[in-house]
């Protein structure tokens, strides 16, 4: 890294000039002499050291750039690379289950809550705030269009069960009555597989936002101010065959701006979809 630094301190085109041009370098030398009447020792001297604080500026500069890129991608390499071990264990537990003839709903259950508390912890350590991971399937599967499902909470992450109260239960939720849904769904008929995730880092400045669970708070207050939405379907799809989306994984967060639309949050969380659709699909067989 210094030696990097260095060549960029003493390369551009200004340090160029003033350190190859002869003119340059004897206009600078000449500076205390022609300006201020100095001594001409003193006036080379004042030469010197103007390059030396030339040299140090550039060179603080470009330490300090290259320290934060070096903190930047220690941080995000450190995030993720946790985020890889935390989800291999969680899939080791999902795939282990999936691989047996038969499971008891507690047995599910119980992996997917905690599956839902690994992803909670990702993103907070991600976002440096307070998450809330859930799962939600319809409840009208056989014979019904996508557009006229209804959906439940499967399970959440066990530091939020409070949201889980007797008023949500009994509220109808349905993929047209909230806007994350909705859109998802129209992307899922429009064919539109490579956005397939809704984001929003606003949802309080949000107009045209319906959410059904609105209904369940005082004042229609929700307790997230942002989230990240994504249909539970196979990341690789055969076009000739029809799938059934088995629900959303729903991650939402605290305070605003917390989900990247352009970088890591969108793909981890498709592939985490993909890889526990399977298992859902093979829970719901058993039922």
């Amino acid at each position: 890294m210094l030696k990097k630094i260095l060549n960029q301190t003493i390369t551009g085109s200004i340090w160029k000039f003033l350190s190859g041009s002869i003119g340059a370098i004897c206009t600078l030398l000449y500076f205390g002499k022609n300006f201020f009447e100095m001594h001409i020792i003193y006036s080379i001297l004042l030469g010197i050291g103007i390059l030396l604080v030339c040299f140090i500026i550039r060179f603080l500069y470009f330490l300090i750039k290259e320290m934060s890129i070096f903190v930047h991608n220690t941080y995000v390499n450190s995030i993720w690379g946790e985020a890889i071990v935390d989800l291999k264990n969680a899939y080791a537990e999902i795939n282990f289950l999936r691989k047996q003839e038969n499971f008891s709903d507690h047995e599910f259950m119980s992996i997917m809550i905690t599956f839902c508390d690994t992803l909670k912890n990702i993103f907070d350590r991600k976002t440096k705030a307070d998450c809330c991971v859930s799962i939600k399937v319809p409840t009208t599967v056989e014979n019904a269009s996508l557009e006229t499902l209804e959906l439940r909470n499967l399970c959440r992450d066990s530091f939020h069960h409070n949201r889980d109260t007797e008023k949500y239960a009994k509220t109808k939720h349905s993929i047209i009555g909230n806007t994350p849904y909705r859109i998802i769904v129209n992307k899922i008929l429009k064919q539109n597989s490579k956005n397939l995730a809704y984001v929003n880092n606003d949802i309080n400045s949000s107009k045209d936002y319906d959410n059904s669970s609105k209904e369940c708070y005082p004042n229609g207050i929700l307790p997230y101010s942002s989230e990240l939405v994504f249909p539970i379907i196979p990341a690789k799809r055969d076009k000739t065959k029809n799938y059934k989306m088995n629900g959303f994984i729903c991650i939402d967060c605290n305070m605003k701006d917390k989900f990247d639309e352009t970088r890591y949050d969108i793909p981890m969380v498709e592939g985490i979809a993909d890889g526990i659709y399977d298992i859902i699909l093979k829970r719901n067989l058993i039922k």
